[in-house]
């Protein structure tokens, strides 16, 4: 067994709560990035119930925000909050160009699909590796409740799909070179972009060892979900693994 000295222990325990720091505030912005999200979503669209379903997911992303800083507060970890920083702007840029156009199934798709199947799958890997404490716990209720954002898009863009399915299938592909390629940046193996601006020192990747998580998998269980959900709103197979072969990895 290994043993320790007490230096050691401390480097390793400081590892470990910086990382889980990063982590945490990596949340806390894509939930901030949603909350936006579903707020302008209510500009693309006339139908009255549609608009207050999506004041409803706002608020749902806006108290998992708040979930995730008062956890953080209580075990005095100083996440980061720059909606400046790199990948999320990004996020956020995309989202503006697809909502300025009022594009409602546009949007629904970045949000709902790609940036929800990410949450859900890497908050569930996140919460598995810290489930022993009160973080762990909180990133795998909230992944549980994201999961309804999925499934409210899923018969939506089937109907869609049976509409116009040439041109739902063109939209998909160019929302997904469009979103998901600056989330595959975020998850390469290394910064294609350099710093994200939201992690405390060098980047987390460096350190996901010391919390059990490991890039490639939590990547790939992300990218396994959005097939899966892409596969059961009607996308061709075929078409969703070509389009997610050609991702920066």
């Amino acid at each position: 067994m290994e043993t320790l000295t007490g230096q050691e222990e401390k480097i390793r325990s400081a590892v470990y709560w910086n990382n889980v720091t990063d982590i945490l505030s990596q949340a806390i912005n894509g939930e901030i990035v949603g909350m936006a999200n579903f707020a302008m979503l209510t500009g693309t669209i006339d139908d009255v119930h549609e608009m207050l379903e999506c004041v409803e997911h706002s608020n749902c992303e806006r108290q998992h925000a708040e979930g995730f800083m008062q956890v953080a507060k209580k075990f005095n970890l100083p996440v980061i909050i720059n909606q400046k920083g790199y990948y999320w702007h990004a996020v956020r840029d995309v989202f503006k160009k697809w909502a300025t156009a009022r594009d409602f199934i546009g949007c629904i798709i970045i949000q709902e699909v790609i940036l929800e199947c990410f949450a859900v799958s890497m908050y569930k890997d996140a919460g598995n590796a810290l489930k022993d404490n009160e973080i762990g716990q909180l990133f795998l209720a909230i992944s549980k409740e994201e999961e309804e954002h999925i499934e409210h898009s899923i018969e939506l863009l089937k109907a869609e799909l049976a509409k116009d399915r040439e041109g739902f299938l063109k939209k998909v592909e160019a929302i997904h070179y469009d979103c998901m390629t600056v989330l595959a940046e975020m998850t390469a193996s290394k910064d294609l972009k350099g710093h994200c601006g939201v992690c405390g020192g060098t980047c987390m990747k460096e350190n996901l060892y010391a919390t059990n998580l490991d890039l490639s998998t939590v990547r790939g269980n992300a990218m396994n979900l959005y097939l899966k959900t892409l596969d059961r709103i009607g996308v061709p197979g075929v078409m969703s693994l070509e389009w997610v072969t050609n991702l920066p990895s």
